[in-house]
Parts: C-alpha cells; sequence; structure tokens
C-alpha cells in the first residue's frame, strides 16, 4: 500500500440505473468508504445515468454487458463463443481504463460469473502491481445446481471450463494478492467443493440502518410484505395462492399485505402469470405497480411487521437474499424457504418461520401464525437485532475486503 489515502475501483458492468442489486449493494460500499475518506471509483455501464455518476463516482465504461442477454443463443458452440468473445470485451475495456487512472490499491469486482473469470486471470497477470495490487473477485451465481432435495451440488460437464480458470488462481490466493469472495457459506461450500480454493465469506454491506426497530401500533393490521421484483423463482405464484387462501379461510385476521408487482411474470409455457381479481381489488391487498426508489423502499421495508420469502429451494439453496439482511438488521421477522441460506441466517441473527418448499397450503398457515403471535416474533426480532448488526457491520465487511481495517 501507499503512503497516500487508499484507492479503490469497483467494477460493475451492469450497472446504469436504479434496477437489479447493482446500485444498492454498490451504494453500500462507496458510502463505508467515502465515510473513511478513501477515493472510491465505480467502472460502470457506458449508460450509466448521470445521478449515479454524480453520487458513487462513477464512470461510463462498459458497452456491453452479459446481463442483456446479449450472448442467448439455442447452440452450445454459440454460447461458448459468446463467453469467449466477452472475457476478451472486459480485458480490452479495463485495459484502456487503467491506462488513463492512477494505480488503484484495490480493486473489486461485485459479480464475477464465466463471463469474466478468464479476462481477470489475464488482467491480473499483466496488471498486478502496477494499475493494482489486490483484487477481490466476488460470486453471487451457483456453480451446481440442487434438484430434488439435493445438498450436495450436481456440477454439468461443462463446469469444468469454469473450475479450471478459477483454479489456475491459486497461488495469488496463496500470496494473498486475490481473494475469491460470496455472501453465503452455503456458496462458499460449493466453490470449494468445485475448485478445491479458499472461499471468503462477505457479510452484506447496508447503507443505512435506522437507529432502532421502528415503534410499531399494535391496534393497527400487522403488515406483511414481499419486497423487489416479482420472479417465480422468488416463489411470487405461491404467495398468491396462500394470501388467498388466507383471506378465504380467515376474513378477519388483524393483516394487511404488500406485495411489489412491477414486472410481468413469465410462467414456463410462455404466458404470464396474472393476480388474479379477488386479490386485486381486495382491501386487504396493496399491490405496489412501480419501481421503488431507495427512500420508498427503505419507507415500505420499515413499515412492514414481517416480510414473507417463499423463496424456491431449488434456486435459494445457497443464494443470499439481501431481505434477510435488511428486516434482520432492522428488527423484523421472516417467513422464509425452510433448508436454504434463508435459514442459516434467521438462525443465526434473525426471527421468525420456516416454511416448507412449495407449500402454499404451510405457507399460508404460518402467515396466520405470525400474525396471531406478532408480539413474540417481533419481541424475537428486536432482541436479535444487535446480532445481526455486529455481523453485517460496516468493519467487517471491510475486513474481509481489505485483509485489515483501512
Amino acid at each position: 500500500m501507499s503512503s497516500q489515502p487508499p484507492r479503490l475501483l469497483i467494477v460493475e458492468e451492469a450497472l446504469r440505473d436504479y434496477t437489479g442489486h447493482w446500485y444498492e449493494y454498490n451504494r453500500a460500499v462507496v458510502a463505508m468508504h467515502r465515510d473513511r475518506h478513501i477515493a472510491t471509483t465505480v467502472a460502470a455501464h457506458h449508460q450509466v445515468i448521470p445521478a449515479i455518476q454524480e453520487e458513487l463516482n462513477a464512470q461510463p465504461v462498459f458497452r456491453h454487458t452479459n446481463w442483456d442477454g446479449i450472448y442467448n443463443a439455442p447452440r452450445p458452440w454459440q454460447r461458448y463463443g459468446g463467453i469467449a468473445q466477452h472475457n476478451w470485451r472486459v480485458v480490452h475495456t479495463m485495459e484502456q481504463f487503467f491506462r488513463h487512472h492512477q494505480p488503484f490499491d484495490l480493486v473489486f469486482v461485485p459479480t464475477v460469473i464465466i463471463y469474466h473469470w478468464l479476462a481477470w486471470r489475464w488482467l491480473l497477470q499483466r496488471h498486478r502491481g502496477k494499475a493494482f495490487q489486490r483484487l477481490v473477485l466476488f460470486i453471487r451465481n451457483n456453480a451446481g445446481s440442487y434438484p430434488n432435495g439435493a445438498t450436495t451440488p450436481i456440477f454439468k460437464r461443462s463446469t469444468l471450463i469454469l473450475k479450471w480458470t478459477i483454479q489456475s488462481f491459486a497461488p495469488y490466493l496463496r500470496a494473498g494478492m486475490v481473494v475469491i469472495g460470496t455472501d453465503s457459506a452455503r456458496h462458499a461450500r460449493e466453490y470449494q467443493l468445485l475448485t478445491g480454493l479458499e472461499v471468503t465469506v462477505f457479510p452484506s454491506p447496508r447503507a443505512e440502518l435506522a437507529q432502532n426497530a421502528p415503534a410499531r401500533n399494535q391496534n393497527q393490521p400487522m403488515v406483511l410484505s414481499c419486497l423487489g421484483p416479482p420472479r417465480l423463482e422468488k416463489g411470487i405464484d405461491l404467495l398468491l395462492e396462500a394470501i388467498a387462501q388466507v383471506l378465504t379461510q380467515h376474513p378477519d385476521l388483524p393483516a394487511q399485505f404488500v406485495v411489489q408487482w412491477n414486472r410481468p411474470v413469465v410462467l414456463p409455457d410462455g404466458t404470464l402469470l396474472a393476480v388474479p381479481e379477488m386479490l386485486r381489488s381486495h382491501p386487504k391487498l396493496t399491490l405496489i405497480a412501480q419501481d421503488l426508489s431507495s427512500a420508498d423502499y427503505a419507507r415500505f421495508l420499515l413499515e412492514s411487521d414481517a416480510v414473507v420469502l417463499p423463496y424456491r429451494r431449488e434456486s435459494y439453496y445457497t443464494r443470499l437474499s439481501g431481505l434477510v439482511v435488511e428486516a434482520s438488521t432492522s428488527g423484523i421477522p421472516v417467513l422464509y424457504t425452510a433448508d436454504t441460506w434463508m435459514e442459516d441466517a434467521v438462525t443465526a441473527y434473525g426471527a421468525g418461520l420456516a416454511v416448507r418448499d412449495g407449500d402454499v397450503s404451510d405457507l399460508a398457515a404460518k402467515m396466520v401464525q405470525v400474525v396471531q403471535q406478532r408480539d413474540l416474533f417481533r419481541a424475537a426480532a428486536i432482541a436479535q437485532m444487535p446480532r445481526a448488526r455486529d455481523y453485517h457491520s460496516d468493519e467487517h465487511f471491510l475486513r474481509c475486503l481489505w485483509g485489515t481495517l483501512p
């Protein structure tokens, strides 16, 4: 490290507006470094909006991102060609970027998939010690799958390319020049089984935290919410069925449901999932049809008495849910799918109830239970708040990122 204040570069090719996890996550990382007077630059999509450019010191850099679906193709050889093409594009883009910037102490790449690993292996060998000193590559996606209740990942033969590429970083990991990170212990185990390499489990950064758990009016209906874009892997269809079941079987239950419905949901047969008219017009269900600003999202979260997350186990066996972190650090109980990362998190530092995967009736019954025992669950969630905040503290995140507190 130089004697000058440390310099951090965050590389997030898909960051261009307020949608997706990219904005909130990087906003939190920038905020904690700004509080410590650490110069931070974000290399973002070339269409990143001016407001984010100003707020995060985000520079328009990447003309292509895999998340636009530009490499989707029907034939395997075409998809493999897209992987090679995008890795080359990342190399070309970052070499131009480094050429026009002073060296960075740390480069943090918060979303690394097969479209990036080869590029960063090349950039590491070419530019470490000149353009940057330390490299942190962060995994968010599964390499394997967990069908039919499996607890050990099943890897396809095509995963061998990913395995060999990640293993090529081994000398740099042993020397402490590179860190491979993720935010789920289950995810870390999956990649350790695949590669044999150490994967560091990071906490999840939060940009703001309320001073205390928000006050509640116990005479008002209990608010159960599900925020974030609706998706089948998040069990939005199960949630609608369960809410309908609760409203039909327990019409006098003092509950108000809040569901964000700001995207079309495509079913496997290509048709769109529709909100039944009975729910759409029901006074006990509020549908949020628009995208939410950070302030509005925080308001809806803090107005919730519980969050309901019936995410499908096959998709979320290892994956983190930011809503679980946000709820736990805010003293809000969670209804979550059993045998997922969410269960690990709530057991460690939260409160709530596990729901059987894909079981609408169990989900409905657990929503009724949490309403009927709201005081018990609220007290338990508030009691766990200090533990949740300690684990997801800025200091914990910074130690993982830098190896020490910068």
